[in-house]
């Protein structure tokens, strides 16, 4: 199955979840891949997990850590078709550290001559 093809199944039912799975599926997939996601791709899994309330009360105690880090597994789940077993648990190992920093990536760096 194709990225495409999966990601219009998804969309009928869960637009978040699709949006989700479409972005950490390319990065994933990305041979050349920063050592963590963009910000964009991990603000689709945030968008996901607030949807299916898994932030509890909004702080990041270990009982909504650990609320995160099972509803990521979600998007693992729906990546299958079109991920292999390496590619799912690296996708995992991502979705655990988004699960328990909300800012998990690299932040944007201004370019240029700075003073």
């Amino acid at each position: 199955m194709k990225k495409e093809e999966l990601i219009k199944q998804i969309q009928k039912y869960e637009p978040l979840l699709a949006n989700a799975v479409s972005h950490m599926v390319e990065y994933i997939q990305d041979n050349y891949s920063a050592a963590y996601p963009s910000k964009v791709q991990t603000e689709a899994v945030n968008d996901y997990l607030r949807s299916v309330y898994a932030d509890g009360d909004g702080s990041m105690s270990e009982k909504n850590c650990e609320h995160r880090r099972i509803a990521s597994q979600k998007i693992t789940i729906a990546a299958i078709p079109v991920l292999d077993n390496y590619q799912l648990d690296k996708l995992q190992n991502v979705l655990d550290h988004i699960a328990y920093d909300k800012e998990y990536y690299i932040p944007d760096r201004g370019y240029g001559m700075h003073r």
